[in-house]
């Protein structure tokens, strides 16, 4: 059977050969040598299009987990990583807020944090380079009522927080926030109309 399911003959006459023990070990290396080059098209398609951004020769001083850094970006979110890259508007740094924030965020899982960064910007990772970052991550203060579902404009990689009376409070509105409003856009809206 191939990847996509279709009956694939490994050895010649297909069908008509009947496996055997004495043929047995053809019959293996032929599947074996059929499954590792069955994608050999789409492979040298992935590399002749990686060769447009970086040369093929480098990528051999590369580990795969660092090229899939580079690609994709940081596996895991870092609280510490975010703190590097903040900027506060109508709020500080001292402020109740932002202290419980961080103090939430140190708390989440890694799941949960990954959610988080989905929320606030669109993406479920980091670059490995914060250089890349095209904007640094924004906490806002929002005049809203006390208690509300938090918001956020993926595209300014933003976090709007209305006021809230305690950390438990603020923890269990930015969960829900975060789990129930996993795409952008019209549910940022559909979310600012239930608060």
């Amino acid at each position: 059977m191939s990847m996509t399911g279709a009956r694939v003959a490994v050895v010649p006459g297909g069908r008509a050969v009947p496996l055997t023990f004495t043929n047995r070990q053809e019959y293996v290396n032929r599947t074996i040598y059929y499954r590792l080059h069955q994608m050999d098209r789409q492979v040298a398609a992935v590399r002749e299009g990686m060769a447009w951004i970086i040369p093929v020769p480098l990528l051999s001083l590369m580990t795969s987990t660092h090229l899939e850094q580079l690609v994709c970006g940081l596996p895991h979110i870092s609280v510490a990583t975010l703190k590097k890259v903040v900027r506060y508007r109508e709020v500080d740094e001292h402020d109740p807020l932002i202290v419980w924030l961080w103090a939430i965020l140190e708390s989440f899982s890694p799941c949960e944090r990954v959610l988080f960064v989905r929320f606030v910007s669109g993406r479920s990772r980091l670059p490995a380079n914060l250089a890349d970052l095209s904007q640094r991550f924004q906490v806002m203060r929002v005049d809203r009522p006390v208690d509300t579902l938090p918001t956020a404009q993926t595209c300014f990689f933003q976090l709007r927080l209305p006021p809230y009376s305690n950390q438990e409070v603020m923890a269990e509105r930015l969960r829900y926030a975060i789990n129930n409003c996993r795409s952008i856009d019209m549910d940022i809206v559909s979310q600012e109309s239930r608060s």
